[in-house]
């Protein structure tokens, strides 16, 4: 393991032990989703912060609102990674009321989105971002009506914030799922495939290209026993697109960071599921070669969502489900400039899509 990757991953470890002592009420996984926060941004979790931000957070929400449910965890997370906590949750409620007006399903999946367009210091331009949502959200609708529903809602928010006009978004994304389902066969799921046809068609470049280099590690991941059947941990691969090195190395580091994991308490076996580690470790090793948090967290934060209904959580209020800040890794450094499913349903879907 290279030391960088050990750094994430003990960072990543000292992170979510710290939150999930602070936070014993909040399920592992949500701290598990906080730890990933604070490792992106290359923070200690700072405890402190976190509590004066729940205060923050409780006197400008309602107590059942969205909120305060499924996506708590991680804006008290952002909260604290802020300067200014008050005004970070101010913009966020400023640009989800506009989500809403914009016949955005109100759901946890729309704080995110409200949530990402903060991140990249895009709240300004929540109009703008809610039009091209809309219009590559209706051309995906069209052509894939039984796969895009309300999940799909952060990452076409990534897509709508990218300078992509929405053809040529939509264009990429259809090749990459037709030429990885019909072309390559990847036995992956139709869902998870176009979770990962979104994450490819945020950057330009040939997109076959795109989609071998993801096979490659794919297969290797698989051929060495740290197979990934689907869901988001497949998905999770686009995130590794943008690391300049060969297929063959950045799958010995997911293996790696695969096995540091399994030996830590509450990653074992009886603790996650084996494709969860999995996308875990992919996520760290992103991290680990410099690739921004952004992308990491879009897939992280569906993924958390899924994971959580697939189990049948519940509360009073709604689900409880642990996500990470959906901020675009792609396009951060250009922000910075301007200012499972569950399988059944995967198989439900595959079977309407033909």
């Amino acid at each position: 393991m290279t030391e960088r990757l050990r750094s994430k991953c003990d960072l990543f470890l000292r992170n979510r032990n710290a939150v999930s002592k602070k936070f014993l009420l909040e399920k592992a996984v949500m701290s598990i989703a906080a730890g990933l926060i604070f490792t992106g941004a290359d923070k200690e979790a700072d405890i402190e912060k976190l509590t004066e931000c729940r205060k923050i957070l409780a006197k400008h929400t309602g107590f059942f609102s969205e909120y305060r449910d499924a996506v708590k965890l991680a804006l008290l997370s952002e909260m604290a990674l802020s300067e200014t906590p008050e005004q970070y949750i101010e913009d966020v409620k400023a640009v989800y009321k506009k989500l809403h007006k914009g016949k955005f399903k109100d759901n946890s999946y729309m704080v995110l989105a409200a949530m990402l367009a903060c991140d990249l210091g895009r709240q300004n331009d929540a109009d703008e971002i809610v039009e091209k949502h809309n219009e590559i959200m209706k051309k995906m609708e069209k052509q894939h009506p039984f796969l895009t529903d309300s999940e799909d809602i952060s990452y076409v928010i990534l897509l709508a914030l990218s300078d992509r006009d929405a053809d040529t978004v939509i264009s990429d994304m259809n090749e990459c799922f037709e030429y990885l389902k019909k072309t390559c066969k990847i036995k992956a799921g139709s869902d998870s495939i176009q979770g990962l046809s979104e994450i490819l068609a945020l950057t330009d470049g040939d997109i076959k290209g795109k989609c071998d280099k993801i096979i490659s590690i794919y297969n290797i991941l698989n051929d060495n026993k740290a197979d990934i059947k689907g869901g988001y941990a497949f998905s999770a691969l686009g995130t590794l697109i943008g690391i300049d090195e060969a297929p063959e190395m950045i799958a010995g580091e997911i293996i790696e960071a695969d096995e540091f994991l399994k030996d830590c308490k509450r990653f074992d076996e009886k603790s996650v599921d084996k494709n969860q580690r999995l996308m875990f470790a992919v996520m760290l090793v992103a991290e680990s070669c410099g690739m921004s948090s952004s992308v990491i967290s879009n897939t992280f934060i569906n993924s958390a969502l899924g994971i959580v209904r697939a189990q049948h959580i519940a509360t009073m209020i709604t689900i409880i489900s642990n996500v990470l800040p959906p901020v675009l890794g792609a396009f951060a450094d250009k922000g910075n400039e301007e200012t499972d499913k569950t399988e059944s349903k995967e198989q439900d879907k595959e079977t309407a899509e033909g």
